[in-house]
């Protein structure tokens, strides 16, 4: 994982967990804010009260309304990632500035223990912070700041020997928090890291296990995994399926002559073409070698309709394929022979389907390739005897 991608990552990690903490962080502290407005209803103007509550609970319904439409609309492009994040950020900026302005606009003179109410709630709000955003440092760090340190301010300003201890009190507390929030930060994204880094090794030892290292088909093994569940869906259904064997015709004669670095560079290029053809609902699979599968399910209940449906593929392969491919510096043709076996009409299971358009394809090219064959049980009375 590059630089770049894991900044990305992480970003698109620490908005995730700011916006899985958002609602609820608001409505306790709207709660919050709710409690310290009526206990401080009989110390500071009624007008002033009324005005910083109403700030506050607006502002946090906004940002309540703004979290929960990212979280129904996700984004992962970094620069989108990124705005949201400042977004994000500037809400936090606004709320700690209202708390700020709590340490002037509701700190009544002369009432010690409303005065330590107050104390309490923004301590414990600026505590609280820490575990809400330490994945995003300058959120925790910036609801901290400016909700503490006005009121520090404020305690070292009223100049009694209580009030300014307190305040110098508050200092080491806040050093204490923004080591706290340090410590809290590095774990939550060595976290993130760690989980990211085993979800890209789990993809990556599972892309090893079910798809072809050269052209990402699935291969063999997740072929027959997804040929027995179509296999069942037809016997539920009673829709038709059908399954392409198909081989490059001369593919030895290239490697011989041009190499296999050619040969890789042809393989892709089939496959992407094979893809092409077929809808998203089907599977097109390299079985090894230059030999690929094609497997079409959910065709019609009607046979003559789903031989139909059949022919058209067969129709889009064969145009495709008999395109000139380009090999760096070369233009070169290639042709398929293609062996077709049609679900339950030619066996019922994986082995049955696969064995018969296999014998199928080989009567193809048996009859001058390039050609598609349906497979028809007789062949294998002469694939024995060959």
């Amino acid at each position: 994982m590059n630089d770049i991608n894991k900044n990305n990552m992480i970003k698109l990690a620490q908005l995730e967990q700011l916006l899985a903490v958002n609602g609820r962080t608001l409505i306790a502290s709207s709660f919050i804010a709710i409690l310290l407005a009526y206990m401080q209803r009989g110390v500071i103007s009624l007008s002033v009260v009324f005005s910083w509550l109403s700030a506050m609970l607006v502002l946090n319904l906004i940002r309540i309304l703004m979290g929960r439409y990212q979280q129904k609309n996700p984004v992962i492009h970094p620069e989108q990632v990124n705005i949201r994040l400042n977004q994000f950020r500037f809400g936090v900026f606004l709320s700690s500035l209202l708390w700020g302005s709590s340490s002037y606009l509701l700190f009544p003179t002369g009432f010690i223990q409303h005065q330590m109410f107050l104390i309490y709630l923004l301590t414990g709000l600026s505590a609280s912070a820490v575990i809400s955003y330490s994945i995003d440092r300058f959120s925790a760090l910036t609801f901290i700041l400016f909700t503490v340190v006005p009121m520090l301010v404020v305690l070292f300003m009223m100049g009694d020997p209580v009030s300014v201890a307190t305040s110098f009190a508050g200092v080491v507390y806040i050093l204490f928090i923004i080591f706290s929030v340090s410590n809290f930060h590095r774990n939550l994204i060595d976290g993130v890291i760690l989980r990211q880094e085993a979800i890209g090794r789990e993809t990556e030892i599972k892309q090893l296990a079910f798809y072809d290292a050269l052209t990402n088909l699935p291969n063999r093994r997740l072929l027959l995994d997804r040929l027995n569940r179509a296999l069942a869906l037809t016997a539920r259904t009673n829709q038709h399926g059908a399954l392409f064997f198909l081989d490059l015709d001369h593919f030895k004669e290239l490697n011989d002559t041009l190499g296999h670095d050619m040969g890789d560079l042809l393989l892709k290029q089939v496959a992407e073409r094979l893809t092409k053809c077929v809808r998203e609902t089907d599977s097109v699979a390299r079985f090894g070698g230059d030999e690929f599968v094609v497997m079409l399910e959910g065709l019609s209940v009607y046979a003559s309709e789903a031989a139909e449906q059949v022919q058209h593929v067969i129709k889009q392969i064969n145009a495709s394929l008999n395109q000139p491919f380009k090999l760096k510096n070369y233009e070169y043709r290639c042709t398929p022979s293609i062996g077709v076996a049609m679900f339950g009409e030619h066996g019922n299971s994986p082995d049955d389907i696969l064995k018969h358009a296999d014998i199928a394809m080989y009567q193809a090219k048996k009859a001058g390739r390039n050609i598609t064959k349906m497979f028809e049980f007789n062949m294998k009375e002469s694939a024995l005897t060959h």
